[in-house]
């Protein structure tokens, strides 16, 4: 069953094959999880997301419209769980590690601390940024999507995809102005 379409597969889940749909999280497990986590930016948190997306994924499977691709069908549904399920979350909630101060494992002996400080950095400006912004950066540049899918996967233009991800990339560089020097 490997070899078949994401297509396919969804017809053989809609049939009662279950193991179609394990295929499906297979292959989508990672984009999906690293969607919840830049949405979330916590790790657990980004885990139930993504179990969670992949429930109301495989529960909407009834109304996918085999005459379209899978793929960005999916992800929207999971971008909207995930969303959902953040605005739910209670607002003043300060995660555990960050009120006892965990360390995150020390710094690495080859200079790797100052990278993950930056990646850090990165993902605390990205979580910053209103959603409008942070979205289609995180789908442009940690994703890999292009302009067109974007547009797609948001339903909007692609004049205002390449609007936001412009500001978007110029709140960053105000954010970041001083790991950037």
């Amino acid at each position: 069953m490997q070899h078949l379409s994401d297509e396919q597969l969804v017809v053989l889940v809609l049939e009662g094959q279950k193991l179609a749909f394990e295929i499906l999280v297979e292959r989508y497990q990672k984009q999906i999880f690293a969607l919840a986590y830049r949405l979330g930016g916590d790790y657990d948190e980004a885990r139930d997301l993504a179990q969670e997306a992949f429930l109301r994924i495989y529960r909407e499977l009834p109304r996918f419209d085999p005459g379209r691709r899978f793929f960005p069908w999916m992800y929207r549904v999971a971008h909207n769980t995930c969303i959902n399920l953040l605005h739910k979350r209670p607002k003043d909630v300060t995660p555990l590690d960050q009120v006892l101060e965990l360390p995150d494992g020390g710094a690495d002996p080859d200079g790797s601390y100052e990278r993950i400080e930056l990646n850090e950095a990165i993902n605390s400006a990205l979580q910053a940024l209103p959603e409008q912004y942070r979205l289609p950066l995180v789908l442009k540049y940690l994703e890999g999507m292009s302009y067109q899918q974007i547009s797609e996967q948001l339903d909007l233009p692609v004049s205002t995809i390449e609007t936001r991800l412009f500001r978007g990339r110029g709140m960053l560089k105000k954010v970041l102005a001083g790991y950037l020097k």
